[in-house]
């Protein structure tokens, strides 16, 4: 994570989780990595901030995975609006990697 927040100042992984942002995680399972194949079930973060909720301005900002808030960091969108990437994704309900990827291509 501390490579990821240094090659992205502007969009950090908090250090602290005690306050969790608001991400996608697939009904508390975990979106299986089925992309680098690590097994791990992963939490789908937008950053900076979480996923926007509905009273909030909408920002651009990074999607990506993660193991439940630790490493490895996945970039899976960078300069998207994150309402948009939060939509694309909770209206496709993913539950792998690679179908999040699918959903958040429609933003590109």
């Amino acid at each position: 994570m501390q490579a990821y927040n240094a090659a992205h100042p502007n969009q950090l992984i908090p250090a602290d989780h005690s306050g969790r942002l608001r991400g996608y995680h697939a009904a508390m399972v975990g979106v299986e990595d089925d992309v680098t194949g690590t097994g791990y079930a992963m939490t789908v973060d937008f950053l900076p901030g979480g996923a926007p909720l509905p009273d909030e301005p909408d920002r651009l900002g990074t999607v990506v995975a993660t193991h439940w808030g630790r490493g490895p960091v996945l970039v899976l969108a960078e300069d998207v609006p994150l309402r948009a990437a939060w939509k694309a994704i909770t209206g496709q309900w993913p539950t792998r990697l690679s179908e999040v990827r699918v959903a958040l291509a429609t933003l590109s």
